[in-house]
């Protein structure tokens, strides 16, 4: 009897589960849409920066270019200087208001920003305005100069400029 009960729980079992597998066998097709959204949290930006800032002693007098510029290549939007640091290579930087003329030493002035050792410049917002897209922004830049003996062509300093989008 016991086989007979154990049996038909067998029987049973069996065609539930091929009850299950039918049922399975089914086809349910869900359609789901994707959203895209775009966020342009950041500006691209497109900027020409002058490729060097000659100095040239001539007869002991300073000369600089006068065509210097950052331009915003951009077709839409400004820019802005943000930050420009001058940073000592075959020079010693100076303080340009009350320069020492140590030998070896150079000071200089950008749009009327002076410094006063390496590192960066305190920015006047007159000195540096916003640069519309297609414009340029002239960079005025004058030097003091102690040269160590009559150098030729050497990286006196370099300067950095940090350039962002204008808000």
């Amino acid at each position: 009897m016991k086989h007979r009960i154990l049996s038909a729980a067998l029987a049973l079992t069996m065609a539930l589960s091929l009850f299950s597998s039918a049922s399975a066998a089914e086809v349910q097709r869900h359609e789901v849409p994707v959203t895209l959204t775009v966020v342009n949290t950041e500006r691209k930006i497109s900027v020409t920066v002058p490729a060097a800032l000659p100095v040239s002693l001539v007869d002991g007098d300073v000369v600089t270019a006068t065509n210097a510029a950052i331009t915003n290549q951009a077709q839409t939007g400004s820019i802005r200087v943000t930050g420009v640091s001058v940073l000592p290579a075959e020079y010693a930087i100076g303080d340009y208001t009350n320069f020492s003329g140590g030998r070896g030493t150079i000071a200089l002035s950008l749009n009327g920003c002076p410094t006063r050792g390496e590192g960066p410049l305190a920015l006047e917002a007159d000195g540096f305005p916003a640069i519309p897209a297609g414009r340029s922004l002239a960079i005025q830049y004058d030097a003091k100069v102690a040269p160590e003996e009559k150098p030729d062509a050497v990286t006196a300093a370099t300067v950095v400029f940090t350039i962002a989008a204008a808000e």
